[in-house]
């Protein structure tokens, strides 16, 4: 069987769509990950920021409800970033074994655990807490 002209450009034409078609996925998939970077960046940066405040308040119990609003701000920034992971917008696995040593320190700190054992937050921060449960497993 003989190939004519009006075949190879069509054979041609295929492999540059073929070509195409990979490099798009290779653009898409490159994309999310620089997006779950920002994303992740962003939020880092507002945890940093917060712990840089924390570290400016004088100990004494008469500090302690400045603290304590702190510590909230830290956990619903913490708990935004455990949504996003739980629902897999954020998903990388190598951000994740990045991430998981100071999640596992926020949560395991001792003011945490208190703010975490009042009642008032017992209906709160269940994405943190779904996010741990499944960090310890691993």
């Amino acid at each position: 069987m003989m190939l004519t002209s009006s075949d190879y450009i069509q054979i041609i034409v295929s492999v540059i769509y073929a070509i195409a078609l990979f490099y798009t996925v290779i653009t898409f998939k490159r994309t999310k990950e620089l997006d779950q970077i920002k994303i992740t960046e962003t939020i880092f940066n507002d945890l940093r920021e917060s712990d840089r405040e924390l570290s400016k308040i004088p100990s004494g119990s008469q500090h302690d409800p400045s603290r304590i609003e702190l510590y909230s701000r830290i956990l619903n920034t913490v708990d935004w970033l455990s949504f996003l992971v739980n629902k897999k917008v954020i998903n990388d696995r190598r951000m994740m074994e990045y991430m998981k040593p100071t999640l596992m320190q926020y949560y395991e700190d001792s003011i945490v655990q208190n703010i975490l054992a009042e009642e008032r937050y017992s209906n709160s921060y269940h994405n943190f807490r779904k996010l741990y449960q499944r960090m310890k497993k691993v």
